[in-house]
Parts: C-alpha cells; sequence; structure tokens
C-alpha cells in the first residue's frame, strides 16, 4: 500500500470524527453559558502567562509574596487600596494581595488541574480493572473505594496532610517487589496464561537486584506538596464508580464481544473500545470538580493547613483577614482584605462550572440531540 493511499484511507476514516467535532463546536458556540465559561477560563489563562509581566517577582522564587515590614513596624492595620498597592495589603507583615492574587492564579491552575488530572488516572485505573475482570478483583477494588468515599472529602483532607510527613524516603525495592507480587497475584487468580516480557523481565531483575541493595529515594515537601497529594488520594473513587458502571454497560456489547473473538488484548479492548465509549460522563465530573478543588484547598489553606506561610495562595490572603474581620468597626475599611481574592475564588470556580455545563450538553448522548 503506497503512502497517498494510505492517507486517503486515513482521512476516510477520520470523516465520522471530525463531523462529530465540528458538532460539537457548532453546540458550545450557541450556548452562551458555554462561551461565558470558555471566557471566564481564558481570562485567568492570560492572566497566568502575564503574571511575569503584570506582576514582576522580587524574590528567587516568585510565588514568594512581597511585603512591606517598615510599613508594619509603623501600622500593622491593613493599607487600602492605592497607586503603590493596588489591591492593597494584608495588614501584619503588609503582603501585597495585587501581587497574591495575580500569582495566586498560577496556584490555582496547578491545584485544580494536577489534582484532577492525577485523580482521573487512578480513578479510570481503577474503575476500569474492576469492571472489565470483575469478580475478585472488583470487589476488592470497589470495596476499598467504598472506604474512601466513606469520609468526609475535607476532614480526611486535613487529616492526610496533617499525616503526611514532610521528609520522607521511598524504597524502590519495597516497591518493585509489591508490583511483581501483585501481578503473580492477578496471573493466579485469573488464570492467565501471561507472556514473560522485557517489562515484567526488567522488573523482576531490578526487584531481585534491590532487595539485597535497597535503593531509597528522598524527597522533602512544603505544605501545598502535601495538599496536592492529600486531595489525589480523596478525589479519585468518584471517578472510579463512574467509570466502573459505565465500563459495566459497555462491556457485553457486540463489538466488544467481537474484539475479543479477534484475539485482541485487554489493554486494546480498553483503550480503544471501552474507555472511548464510555469516558464522557467521566470528562463532564473532571470539568465540574477542578472548582470544586479550587475551593477545597482555600478551605485547607484558611485553616492553616494550606500552602506555606508567605506564599501565593488565595485562601491563604482570605485566611489573614479573620483578625480584621472579627475588628467590628473596621470590617468596612479592612473588607479588601478578603474580599477581592474572594472574587478571584468565586470568578474561578464560576468559569469552570459553566464549562462543565457546556461540556454535559456536548458530550452527554441524552441531551446532546436535544
Amino acid at each position: 500500500m503506497t503512502t497517498s493511499s494510505r492517507w486517503e484511507e486515513f482521512k476516510i476514516s477520520m470523516q465520522p470524527r471530525i463531523k462529530e467535532w465540528k458538532f460539537m463546536l457548532r453546540r458550545m458556540r450557541e450556548s452562551p453559558l458555554s462561551i461565558a465559561g470558555i471566557a471566564i477560563i481564558v481570562g485567568f489563562i492570560i492572566i497566568a502567562l502575564l503574571a511575569p509581566v503584570l506582576a514582576p517577582p522580587t524574590n528567587s522564587d516568585p510565588f514568594i509574596i512581597p511585603s512591606d515590614d517598615e510599613i508594619s513596624k509603623l501600622d500593622p492595620t491593613p493599607i487600602p487600596p492605592s497607586t503603590k498597592h493596588l489591591f492593597g495589603t494584608t495588614g501584619i507583615h503588609q503582603y501585597d494581595i495585587y501581587y497574591a492574587c495575580i500569582w495566586g492564579t498560577i496556584t490555582a491552575f496547578r491545584v485544580g488541574i494536577t489534582t484532577v488530572a492525577i485523580s482521573l488516572i487512578i480513578g479510570l485505573t481503577v474503575g476500569v480493572a474492576a469492571a472489565y475482570y470483575g469478580g475478585m478483583a472488583d470487589e476488592v477494588l470497589m470495596r476499598f473505594t467504598d472506604i474512601i468515599i466513606a469520609f468526609p472529602g475535607l476532614i480526611l483532607a486535613m487529616a492526610l496532610v496533617i499525616a503526611i510527613p514532610s521528609t520522607f524516603s521511598l524504597n524502590i525495592s519495597l516497591i518493585l517487589t509489591v508490583i511483581l507480587g501483585l501481578t503473580v497475584l492477578f496471573m493466579f487468580l485469573k488464570r492467565v496464561n501471561m507472556k514473560i516480557t522485557a517489562p515484567l523481565l526488567i522488573i523482576f531483575i531490578v526487584a531481585l537486584v534491590s532487595l539485597f541493595n535497597p535503593i531509597n529515594l528522598d524527597f522533602n515537601i512544603n505544605r501545598l506538596d502535601k495538599v496536592l497529594i492529600a486531595l489525589w488520594l480523596i478525589g479519585w473513587p468518584s471517578y472510579a464508580r463512574v467509570i466502573r458502571g459505565e465500563v459495566l454497560r459497555v462491556k457485553n456489547e457486540d463489538f466488544v464481544e467481537a474484539a475479543k473473538a479477534a484475539g485482541a488484548s485487554d489493554l486494546r479492548i480498553v483503550m480503544k473500545h471501552l474507555l472511548p465509549n464510555s469516558i464522557y460522563p467521566v470528562l463532564i465530573m473532571a470539568s465540574l470538580d477542578t472548582g470544586s478543588i479550587v475551593l477545597t484547598a482555600a478551605a485547607l489553606s484558611f485553616l492553616g493547613l494550606g500552602a506555606p506561610t508567605n506564599y501565593a495562595d488565595w485562601g491563604q490572603i482570605i485566611q489573614r483577614s479573620q483578625t480584621w474581620i472579627y475588628a467590628g468597626g473596621n470590617l468596612v475599611r479592612n473588607m479588601h482584605v478578603f474580599l477581592i481574592p474572594g472574587i478571584f475564588i468565586f470568578v474561578f470556580v464560576l468559569g469552570w462550572n459553566l464549562l462543565g455545563d457546556a461540556f454535559r450538553d456536548v458530550l452527554d448522548p441524552t441531551l446532546r440531540r436535544r
């Protein structure tokens, strides 16, 4: 087969997908809410990209909020918005709220997108494995998922942030041994005649060598990294349950049975047939969860369990307003300390919620053709 004929065959095979993508884009253009959500998210992306221009860094670490300690010694109360401090300062150490809000946009994207991405990967892996293989694998994985869901998310996140050490050593030999043991256990339970592939052989050799010569990796993590890890650990169960239900619905369809009869591997069946026909509800959940995850991270910062003390984070700036909220008569004068970062959080979460609603209208098969 020549290159030109392959290209023609590829174009013909892509025509249905291109037609579907055009339909999805047209539906999104017809929805004012989706346009508003996209505009808000694009606006925050522009702020994040232009952060070094909008708020030039004053430290080697650009996420460290500049402070005006000279003024703080004379007057510890918050400074209202002015030409020098566009959004005012927090008081005490006089942290610049404008700088914190601009660079806090990058922190919000980091928290929201990375948490959703990693939680989605874990949830998809657990949910697909439980639904596709069933039996004992399904029982063990889903009962563990139920245990995680049984705890209130914010309470569990707080406990994990406190429990995760700032410095820890990762035993690579132990991890490789566990992976190898789980692989052998899976082969035994499913009676799988798995071939000894190169990756499996490499893992076995490295695990065997590392048992006699342990390999340890030392990590130092800050409080924001602890928040991310905690959110990863509590975020995946909802995705696992949804994708499990979708895969159970799809896996008995004729095209999946035909792929099995043709001798397709489990990985190919999952990637080519199961995920493309079951992932849309999970993607809708992920877009809606991005905003709620940022809210959870802000709540942890407000409780003093989030980002480091002088780190650019919206929730921490609001946490610094507690003293002035309780000050009574000075509430109106000092309201910029919590109002401005609160508006940033509100608009950011609103943008993701509107975008999630647009994805639901476009991707949900029960709504899209109305």
